[in-house]
């Protein structure tokens, strides 16, 4: 076994390893062009650019060819709701007045959050988390306790 076989053998088990250690399908298809590659070589040892293409477009084929069917097959990521997250949809307090540009503070499950709206909520009145951005609530007014 030639010193070039060894170089795309070694580098077919790095990306099967780097690809079950994180399980993202980036580094399979670099696999896939690296065992074409290692084909090409036990053919041509001598030919390394053409193996290095064949690398190169095998890689890619199989990137732009099977991730998004692999992807689909997965069922893709789905984003996990973050404890932040978990509060969307749920009904808030009014602790320091809100007005359009100029955020106030509403309470919610015990904790007090910055708070931003485009209608003004007095203080004690009940709003409805519709987003998070950062740190801050984005509300809407809210029927009482809903």
């Amino acid at each position: 076994m030639e010193i070039v076989q060894i170089v795309w053998l070694v580098l077919v088990v790095a990306f099967v390893v780097l690809e079950a250690s994180t399980a993202t399908l980036v580094s399979i298809w670099f696999c896939g062009g690296a065992a074409a590659a290692l084909v090409v070589s036990l053919i041509w040892p001598s030919a390394i650019a053409a193996q290095v293409v064949v690398f190169l477009v095998v890689s890619a084929a199989l990137l732009a060819g099977l991730r998004p069917a692999a992807k689909k097959l997965m069922g893709g990521r789905r984003r996990v709701a973050t404890n932040a997250d978990a509060n969307i949809g749920k009904v808030a307090q009014v602790v320091v007045e809100i007005q359009p540009g100029r955020p106030g503070r509403v309470k919610l499950g015990g904790l007090e959050w910055a708070a931003r709206s485009d209608a003004v909520l007095q203080v004690g009145a009940w709003c409805k988390v519709l987003a998070i951005e950062g740190v801050k609530l984005v509300v809407e007014p809210a029927a009482q306790g809903a």
